[in-house]
């Protein structure tokens, strides 16, 4: 059995409808030169958390997060 080449694409946007439209392009390209396509698998969104501390000198047990 032959080793099977695959290719993994991990898009990243702001704006989900951009992600959509390439990759409909993407599976389109690939279907087009008769590549098997599996996809897409959304994944879990990231989230930012930002932690500062709510006094300016003492109280470091106080903060705050965004």
């Amino acid at each position: 059995m032959a080793n099977a080449e695959k290719i993994r694409i991990r898009l990243k946007a702001y704006d989900h409808s951009l992600i959509d439209q390439a990759s409909e392009k993407i599976v389109e390209a690939a279907k087009r030169t008769g590549a098997k396509v599996s996809g897409p698998i959304p994944l879990p969104t990231e989230r930012e958390v930002v932690t500062i501390l709510r006094a300016v000198h003492k109280y470091k047990d106080s903060r705050e997060q965004f």
